[in-house]
């Protein structure tokens, strides 16, 4: 089915989520699971399934490649006027998300969603790199003089 911006953005969180899960299921993609037999996780073991607990978690964690990605933007699920990290309807020029894991997998995000990635960094090192270039100053600089 090809979903146009009207139906997406008078679909709830919850059904937007359901129906991202159903097209993918439909086209035969599978999510990640456990296999207790091997105790381990493996790649296109189970069906795709929206929690409706947390929907963030379904297109930033659980759908994670862009295969997927490039389907739901064919059918009109993403990329389609709403941005999928906080639910809000996309106005003006979107941003992009794009995957740390996958640089091929990228959607199109809101400019808030976009201005809340610039204050954070997800890598650890990024936030304590100053401290460390500070305190390492002094011997670097006493070194360059004599």
């Amino acid at each position: 089915m090809k979903y146009t911006v009207e139906q997406v953005r008078q679909m709830t969180w919850s059904q937007w989520n359901d129906a991202m899960a159903k097209e993918l299921n439909e086209a035969g993609f599978r999510a990640r699971g456990y296999n207790p037999e091997l105790r381990r996780w493996e790649n296109n073991r189970e069906l795709y399934k929206a929690d409706p607990s947390d929907p963030t978690i379904f297109i930033l964690g659980t759908v994670d490649g862009a295969p997927e990605y490039e389907h739901l933007k064919k059918v009109g699920l993403l990329n389609n006027g709403r941005c999928p990290m906080c639910g809000e309807p996309i106005y003006g020029n979107p941003g992009r998300f794009t995957s740390g894991y996958d640089y091929n997998a990228h959607f199109q995000i809101c400019q808030n969603c976009v201005n809340k990635g610039r204050r954070t960094s997800v890598n650890p090192a990024n936030r304590r790199g100053c401290i460390i270039a500070l305190l390492f100053l002094p011997y670097y600089l006493i070194k360059g003089l004599f």
